[in-house]
């Protein structure tokens, strides 16, 4: 039998849960392995690819089987007494009683047996970089907001190396900050379980080419997880670089919440058939922005200005809006001055968004 804190295991399981793929054509997805092992709790998932390891210290018999993940992890979720135990009925069932009692069918192996949730961490590793909370939340807001959402695309995908780059080749965002010592593609999912945590990180390669994440939860928890190494592929991060590189000196800095609200008023005048478009008219001491039609037209005094230029730019309004909302500071600063992008830049991150053509 095993007896846990209803709130340590409901913590433990809402990590482990979101490793779990749910892949209807293999089965092992949706399952959750809970193995307990010389006073340790190991839950694991995996999505066919990735595999995830949720482990803390426990007081409890040993065992080591398999259940349904949806099913445990949402029960696990509702419980509200304050000790949970689970117990393995007949090698068959696994009773859990909290408020009251019930049982779990146990996965069973072409055997017959109870089904042992399968390893795939390598036993060795070296490491090749480390991510700070601070740098990883970041990543996963700043940087997250760019992400391709083409699936199979290598753009799905963070870019990390001696920077991290997130780009659906329209909008791209870079944290000039390196983080790997050889670069690689690491999926977005990866990243956000790694940020549930909210510790630090470290990240080791292995030889058969895995990567292995881990972050402390405790003082012996960990979550760790291992993904195979995924190529550069099409990802062309030179071209993003020289495209970060071009000349856009113009500069203007205005209250972040300002220009949401007037977004978000001037978005019910857009028209879906100017695929979403709306100009923004850049003066030395404020920006006028407006729909297409003039039928909605807003101004932000900026709080700080140089090198203005009197300039209109023609943008897409969700994608102006959707990174603004990803820019860390309260206080913008955006750089403009040509009819090819706009950048906004807080400290070590660049979003950077291509503008779109003006009719001639």
């Amino acid at each position: 039998m095993a007896t846990f804190s209803t709130e340590r295991l409901k913590e433990l399981t809402s990590y482990a849960v979101q490793g779990a793929g749910f892949d209807k054509l293999l089965d092992i997805s949706g399952y959750m392995g809970i193995r307990i092992e010389d006073g340790m709790i190991y839950l694991n998932t995996t999505d066919g690819t990735t595999y995830l390891s949720v482990s803390d210290e426990c007081d409890a018999d040993d065992m080591d089987i398999t259940v349904d993940a949806e099913l445990f992890s949402k029960l696990i979720g509702k419980i509200n007494s304050n000790t949970t135990t689970m117990s393995v009925i007949d090698n068959t069932k696994l009773e859990i009683n909290g408020n009251g009692r019930y049982t779990l069918a146990l996965q069973q192996n072409e055997s017959g047996d109870t089904l042992s949730f399968p390893d795939k961490f390598p036993k060795s590793a070296s490491d090749i970089g480390n991510i700070t909370a601070h740098d990883l939340a970041t990543i996963a807001s700043s940087v997250k907001a760019s992400l391709s959402g083409v699936k199979g695309s290598d753009y799905c995908n963070y870019y990390f190396g001696d920077i991290v780059v997130g780009t659906d080749k329209a909008m791209m965002s870079i944290f000039n900050r390196a983080v790997f010592k050889e670069p690689c593609l690491i999926d977005r999912n990866v990243v956000d379980i790694m940020l549930a945590s909210g510790k630090d990180v470290t990240i080791a390669k292995s030889e058969n080419n895995m990567l292995i994440f881990e972050s402390s939860i405790s003082d012996k928890g960990m979550i760790s997880l291992c993904t195979p190494v995924k190529s550069i592929g099409d990802f062309k991060v030179d071209a993003i670089r020289k495209f970060a590189e071009l000349d856009v000196k113009s500069f203007c800095r205005f209250k972040k919440a300002y220009m949401l609200d007037l977004l978000d008023r001037l978005s019910l005048f857009v028209d879906k058939f100017e695929d979403g478009a709306i100009e923004l008219h850049f003066t030395d001491s404020y920006v006028d922005v407006s729909s297409m039609s003039s039928s909605g037209i807003e101004r932000i005094e900026y709080t700080e200005s140089k090198d203005a230029e009197d300039i209109t730019i023609k943008i897409n309004i969700d994608r102006f809006r959707n990174q603004l909302k990803a820019y860390g500071s309260d206080v913008v600063d955006l750089y403009y001055g040509n009819q090819i992008c706009i950048k906004l830049v807080d400290g070590d991150m660049t979003q950077i968004i291509a503008l779109m053509l003006q009719k001639q």
